[in-house]
């Protein structure tokens, strides 16, 4: 694990050519920082991140609370179902997702048609296609945090909420005041690592827009393999990736900070 982030380092301050690698100091990172095409990426990668963490975290909890109540059977039957789309290898869901995105004989123009709608370019439009990839992750992704947080919930005990009902709190109020408090390590592990990964998200970008239409999905990812693999220019490569290291490892520390006060694990 430490070698590759070692040789990433080193790969960051030089500059490849045909006769090896060449030193170049912080060259790299100067370029990057006066490249328009690294800030887009980074918003986008940012924007991205923001709504399916917050989404996925609030639809995972939502459907976590409605079958918390269920017995045995009928939520572990969910809880497999909800599951089941996240076992699946994302190039399989990605490809499947690519046909019911297909302008001219995907599943949802077909519905958009039956319904009299005009169809819509999912992927091949600036201003839908990354709306188009957040929602192919918000149906598919969330198993793991359905997951977790059913089964935290059915971690707490059960005093804790007859208490408050003799107390006379309400559903809501119980929700508010005593389940969310008790889900609070959860949910600061699940931001935290729901970031990384939406923050290094590659896999469905690469087979469904390649970073298009227009550069509108090139997350930070895809443009480190754009320039590794493509331009070959692997010490700018290296240095965005030390960065985007360098914000996720700072975006982290600022959620556990802030999240996990009076927390005990």
């Amino acid at each position: 694990m430490f070698l590759p982030i070692f040789k990433g380092l080193q790969l960051s301050f030089q500059k490849w050519t045909l006769a090896g690698y060449e030193w170049v100091g912080l060259t790299n990172y100067q370029q990057i920082f006066v490249d328009p095409a690294f800030w887009k990426s980074l918003s986008i990668t940012g924007l991205y991140a923001a709504v399916t963490v917050s989404t996925g975290l609030f639809i995972s909890l939502l459907v976590a609370f409605w079958i918390d109540p269920l017995s045995g059977k009928i939520q572990g039957f969910f809880k497999a179902a909800f599951y089941l789309p996240s076992v699946a290898p994302i190039v399989i869901v990605s490809i499947l997702w690519g046909w019911l995105y297909n302008p001219s004989f995907g599943l949802f123009n077909y519905l958009l048609d039956k319904f009299g709608l005009e169809p819509v370019l999912w992927l091949g439009d600036p201003d839908v296609a990354l709306i188009s990839i957040m929602i192919m992750t918000l149906a598919v992704g969330q198993g793991p945090n359905i997951l977790i947080l059913a089964a935290s919930l059915g971690g707490i005990p059960k005093d804790y909420q007859e208490a408050a009902r003799i107390d006379g709190a309400n559903f809501m109020q119980e929700i508010i005041h005593v389940r969310m408090p008790m889900l609070k390590p959860t949910l600061t592990y699940l931001v935290v690592v729901n970031t990384v990964g939406s923050f290094q998200v590659f896999a469905p970008i690469y087979l469904l827009t390649s970073g298009g239409p227009n550069g509108a999905t090139k997350t930070i990812g895809f443009l480190i393999y754009e320039n590794a693999f493509k331009k070959f220019d692997f010490g700018v490569a290296s240095a965005q990736a030390v960065i985007l290291l360098i914000l996720v490892m700072i975006i982290a520390v600022i959620q556990f900070r802030s999240m996990s006060s009076d927390l005990e694990y």
